[in-house]
């Protein structure tokens, strides 16, 4: 399939692996680049069996200094549990008898550094997060973000009414249960603003998931330390109406005047603000996305993406994008740049801010097309059209760079050229494209709305990626591997990749149960199913991803009743040990934008295969302390 292909990785002794998943290849530096979010150990503590299963993170920041000399002494109540350091995992059962605070400490060339923080509190096997009364909202996405500096992340979520007829709330709560503030959107953040009719309905002007076409495909919101203080900021849309949680409003003589507005993660209260472009007023609101990106390879900038659409319903899309940096003080713009209408490019329903040329500086992915870092047109895929979801990662280990995989979808009543393409992410060059059926034309299956990828057989090597086309005797329909092509006429759940027990391979996540793949029967099996909980749109929870523990990754579900959140982890012991995955770039990016709900992914290799780990090129902000045990 690949000219360039390198040969398979085979299998190497024991210690051999353990010293070779730390290191990082031949050639690859970790010199201190990204300013990186100077995170805790994350500890949990979680019943299982006849004790407790305990897991924490190893830093990236550590790692890239220390790489593999890095072990751990498990405490409780001040008394080591461990007999030798712990070397090949950060997971620890406890089967010793009574309750007890634990704490963990880093060994370093035989050094033991300072206790970490105690362990967070999963006793009912979950943390329990309360919810502000808000009768008749529901969450929509959640937004992780250390606010206070603590080294613990906290969540911003978005709250909806089920009924569209009041605000949009953003709310800001701690792991522990602790809300710290209420931002009401306004009014701008459910009614419609006018326009000329191109849109039906016309978006909302502004919302923590504006509505586009009558579906809240949008975010407007994102949640980072900007000014890198150790602090993270919300970012976000703003109109007449919106009451900040001080009582302090925004006023405006339209409802067109629209702002992005920095947001005191700590409190709530508005630190500053500027206007969005008004270049598509004429063509009524805007939706959009917000996403954060490294365009110089140092700092983080915010990226807002606008778009709306002209002329019939659901017209051709016209899509404007700005990236703004902060100091601390003032949000200034860096770039804009308006996509031109003519040259194929068109929208997705979420971007994705992702380093695609490996050079150290990001670029902003929009589905069939690049945006560089410097607010050009990097390229377009040929022949690609709209689709909802698109994935990009290291899904070949034996091929250089980063690879794509796209869903294409019906639009303006025109069938695609093809439902799929797995694609060079620097390039935009399919590599893979997906086949018609053979009645094509009269097809709907060909109109694809999900797609998926992950490591889910093991028996080949790298990634493999399916789609949700019901035909499986249609060309292109079962699971594909980036390199042996068809493997299965059947098809798992097409929701979400997550990385939950303890090996390499991905699951999947639908609805909020996991689901493991069994190549060898070609069926799914539920191994993660959890109760009293419920997801939303489209089968989707307002989060999950590595925030606490090692790093496998948390499911966040709302309860039934709407009245609490619920965060869970993995209780699989592991004898993989890998830095954790908020350290990573591109995966810590992929949580700073919501919209169409996407999996996220790291930016070098994560399979069965995967022998070892690149070093991030990470340093704190300055004047920062690290957390990781003074290491």
């Amino acid at each position: 399939m690949h000219a360039n292909r390198r040969p398979r990785i085979g299998a190497v002794a024991a210690a051999a692996l353990l010293a070779g998943l730390f290191s990082a290849p031949a050639g690859h530096a970790a010199e201190p680049g990204r300013i990186s979010e100077n995170l805790d150990r994350g500890l949990v503590a979680v019943p299982s069996g006849e004790g407790t299963f305990l897991s924490w993170r190893l830093l990236g920041t550590e790692y890239a200094r220390h790489g593999s000399a890095i072990a751990f002494n498990v405490y409780k109540n001040g008394r080591r549990l461990n007999r030798a350091p712990v070397i090949n995992s950060t997971t620890y059962q406890d089967n010793t008898r009574g309750k007890g605070t634990y704490s963990v400490r880093a060994v370093v060339n035989g050094h033991e550094q300072k206790a970490s923080s105690a362990a967070l509190d999963f006793s009912r096997g979950y943390a329990e997060i309360p919810l502000a009364t808000a009768d008749g909202y529901t969450v929509q996405h959640a937004w992780p973000g250390d606010l206070d500096g603590d080294g613990r992340y906290e969540l911003v979520v978005s709250r909806l009414s089920q009924t569209r007829d009041r605000p949009d709330l953003l709310e800001a709560y701690t792991l522990t249960g602790d809300r710290l503030w209420r931002v009401d959107l306004g009014p701008g953040s459910y009614t419609q603003a006018g326009g000329n009719g191109a849109n039906d309905p016309a978006p909302a002007a502004i919302s923590g998931s504006t509505a586009i076409g009558g579906y809240r495909n949008d975010d407007n919101v994102t949640v980072y330390d900007l000014d890198s203080d150790g602090r993270a900021e919300v970012l976000v849309h703003t109109a007449d109406g919106t009451t900040f949680a001080d009582g302090s409003k925004v006023t405006a003589a339209s409802p067109a005047n629209q702002f992005v507005s920095v947001i005191d993660g700590a409190t709530g209260t508005e630190r500053t603000r500027q206007p969005v472009p008004d270049d598509f007023v004429p063509d009524g609101p805007s939706g959009g996305h917000f996403g954060i990106a490294y365009l110089d390879g140092e700092r983080p900038s915010l990226v807002t993406k606008l778009v709306t659409r002209v002329g019939a319903r659901r017209g051709a899309f016209r899509i404007l994008f700005q990236s703004w940096d902060f100091n601390g003080t003032d949000l200034n713009r860096r770039w804009k740049y308006v996509v031109p209408a003519d040259g194929g490019a068109t929208s997705f329903h979420q971007i994705r801010t992702v380093d695609v040329d490996q050079d150290g500086t990001d670029e902003i992915a929009d589905g069939n097309y690049v945006v560089n870092s410097d607010g050009t047109l990097r390229y377009v895929v040929d022949g690609a059209g709209h689709g909802d979801r698109f994935h990009i990662a290291d899904l070949d280990p034996d091929r250089p760079g980063l690879e794509g995989f796209a869903i294409q979808q019906a639009e303006l009543g025109v069938i695609p050229k093809f439902p799929w393409y797995y694609y060079d992410a620097d390039s935009g060059e399919r590599l893979v494209t997906g086949q018609h059926p053979a009645d094509w034309e009269n097809d709907t299956d060909i109109d694809v709305g999900r797609g998926s990828t992950g490591d889910i057989d093991p028996n080949h090597p790298g990634y493999e990626y399916w789609t949700s086309t019901a035909d499986v005797t249609a060309p292109g329909a079962g699971v594909y591997n980036v390199q042996d092509g068809q493997v299965s006429t059947t098809t798992p759940s097409v929701n979400f990749r997550i990385w939950w027990d303890g090996d390499k391979a991905s699951e999947n996540l639908d609805f909020t149960h996991v689901e493991k793949w069994d190549p060898a029967t070609r069926t799914s099996a539920k191994i993660f199913e959890p109760s009293g909980v419920v997801s939303g749109a489209r089968n989707a929870t307002p989060f999950y991803g590595d925030i606490v523990g090692d790093w496998r990754e948390e499911i966040l579900a709302e309860t039934a009743d709407h009245t609490a959140l619920r965060l869970y982890t993995t209780t699989e012991p592991t004898k993989t040990r890998i830095y954790t995955l908020a350290q990573n770039p591109e995966y810590r990016l992929g949580w700073t934008v919501r919209g169409y709900l996407q999996s996220t992914y790291t930016d070098y290799y994560l399979g069965t295969e995967t022998r070892r780990i690149p070093k991030p090129s990470l340093t704190l902000p300055e004047g920062a302390v690290s957390r990781d045990d003074h290491a």
